[in-house]
């Protein structure tokens, strides 16, 4: 009977006192399992010191049918690597890095991430206070997804890639 104020934050009240955990929003359904978006970027971020702290979005994706056995969405992490990272990424450590992030939130967070695309330093895309706008990342994502899809496409064809569209984060932002 009392009124109820909707703000979108979770939180809970225990002796007599509000205790705000989080954001609706920031909430991930994988495989049955309710997770934080903020626990597994924690995880992630933790798991190489190549990864750029406050850098690291995890988003709930929709695979294209890949054969892979999802269940629904799937988690993608989208990361920024600190700058002295970005040469042994780019020079083919990216897919021990993205091995490493990998691991460390399977091990943490008992999920698997379907994708880890590790960005170059300040290329995340951000609010002007800071926080990590997630669900343009996860446009961006599928974006990101489409362009290199067609890329392959037009590989095994013997043709000429089209050039991608303005992109939310460039293609040569991408390092892995």
């Amino acid at each position: 009977g009392e009124p109820i104020l909707c703000t979108g934050d979770l939180g809970f009240v225990w002796e007599s006192r509000l205790y705000i955990v989080g954001r609706i929003k920031d909430i991930l359904c994988i495989r049955g399992r309710t997770l934080h978006a903020h626990d597994i970027e924690t995880c992630a971020e933790a798991a190489h010191t190549a990864m750029r702290p406050g850098c690291c979005a995890a988003l709930p994706v929709v695979p294209p049918d890949t054969g892979q056995d999802t269940d629904g969405e799937a988690l993608v992490l989208v990361a920024e690597l600190k700058p002295e990272a970005e040469k042994a990424a780019a020079a083919g450590g990216g897919a021990a890095i993205a091995e490493a992030v990998r691991d460390g939130v399977r091990e943490a967070e008992g999920v698997k991430a379907y994708a880890v695309v590790l960005l170059r330093a300040r290329t995340i895309l951000k609010t002007t206070s800071g926080k990590l706008r997630r669900r343009e990342l996860r446009l961006a994502y599928a974006e990101l997804d489409d362009a290199v899809r067609a890329a392959a496409a037009a590989a095994a064809d013997g043709r000429k890639a089209e050039p991608a569209q303005k992109l939310r984060v460039p293609l040569d932002a991408v390092l892995h």
